[in-house]
């Protein structure tokens, strides 16, 4: 059951039923080529970007459209990437709002947003893996990491399951910096695809189930490598959910005065390296963390910091957030082949990001057009540069 004020949503939601400036606006002074990553990559149907997508979301609501997995399939085919937002001139918030619709209409069947959460319930992860399988990448870094710390890296799923080179990197740096650090035994997934699907009910019940874990850790900072579980523990726990969770950072926030301090030794790179940075959407535009990941590639010994077009507030998306990637993988393999053209285009060597679901779907665009870029984890790229 929601808690939220239905009336006070859909009088958010009239302000985008008409206007539709963000479909292909160009803002050249703010950076913008292009608003919405959907929409450059579709067949360019009105329910491909969020003006149509709010006109079925209100017709679901007034009950002029039968509650229907088909009907309402345009609302689950957006990334929440925020972007729209970034441009609105009515100051509303599209992306959010699109969240709530999914939220109140979570009574229309959809069979990909219900396994998600039936398998987070279920194995503590949206992917059917073996949760323990979560901490295997411990035994490989060479030294021991306990359960508990006053520093906790909470893993992440994609990190901790799919590109465990990522936790390893973390750990290693962490370790080069002297940071004493714990992992959790048994975490558990931080929910936020359940939260951004609109199966709200049951993240925050699994939220509760990550709270007490990192309670009993006695942890007093959280550090996490996943920009999606930066936004979902330092925003949607406290400020949804009511959890008073310990103090939550993104690691290229806690890094840079390690780094500029010489707490973490650094060599130069065997040959020099232009790197590009792909902001993330949870991290840049919800989060407001640009510059220090920008610090970090620029001390770097050897690299070369060059940015793509857009970038920040006007960053385009990867492609796989909002449940897109299980939605129309496709699709989001489309619009993070853009972003690899992006990084192309300015001779980049490497793009690196700070999410590895980011990386992950990164990855994939490459492999769609046939790049051979590199795209890494900052973390990683660190970890290469440590003497």
């Amino acid at each position: 059951m929601t808690d939220l004020d239905i009336d006070e949503l859909m009088e958010n939601l009239a302000q985008c039923r008409r206007c539709g400036i963000c479909r292909n606006a160009v803002y050249e002074d703010m950076g913008f080529d292009g608003v919405c990553p959907v929409w450059k990559n579709s067949a360019g149907f009105e329910t491909s970007f969020m003006r149509g997508r709010i006109q079925v979301a209100i017709a679901l609501l007034e009950g002029k459209l039968v509650k229907t997995a088909e009907n309402a399939e345009s609302l689950f085919t957006c990334t929440l990437c925020g972007n729209c937002t970034s441009i609105c001139a009515a100051e509303f918030d599209p992306a959010k709002c699109l969240e709530s619709v999914r939220e109140v209409l979570c009574d229309i069947p959809n069979d990909i947003r219900d396994s998600i959460a039936d398998k987070i319930r279920a194995n503590n992860n949206p992917y059917v893996e073996n949760n323990n399988l979560r901490r295997d990448w411990v035994k490989e870094v060479g030294f021991e990491i306990p359960n508990h710390s006053d520093v906790l890296y909470f893993t992440g799923c994609t990190a901790g399951l799919k590109l465990p080179g990522t936790a390893k990197s973390t750990a290693k740096v962490l370790k080069a910096a002297e940071i004493d650090f714990a992992v959790l035994e048994d975490e558990p997934c931080c929910g936020s695809i359940m939260i951004r699907t609109g199966r709200v009910d049951e993240a925050r019940e699994n939220a509760k189930k990550v709270f007490d874990r990192i309670s009993k850790s006695g942890a007093q900072t959280i550090l996490v490598t996943c920009a999606g579980c930066a936004k979902t523990l330092r925003e949607d726990y406290t400020e949804r959910f009511g959890f008073n969770i310990p103090k939550v950072l993104h690691v290229v926030e806690y890094l840079p005065s390690l780094i500029t301090n010489s707490e973490i030794n650094l060599k130069r790179s065997t040959a020099p390296l232009k790197v590009t940075w792909h902001d993330p959407c949870h991290l840049g535009r919800t989060l407001k963390i640009y510059e220090e990941p920008r610090e970090i590639i620029k001390a770097l010994p050897g690299v070369e910091l060059v940015e793509m077009e857009t970038i920040r507030d006007a960053a385009m998306c990867c492609g796989s957030g909002g449940g897109v990637r299980s939605y129309d993988s496709h699709l989001a393999k489309k619009i993070a082949a853009d972003r690899v053209r992006s990084a192309m285009e300015i001779g980049a060597d490497v793009l690196a990001t700070a999410c590895p679901f980011c990386e992950f779907n990164l990855k994939d665009g490459a492999a769609l057009i046939g790049s051979n870029i590199r795209i890494v984890d900052i973390v990683d790229l660190i970890a290469d540069h440590l003497e």
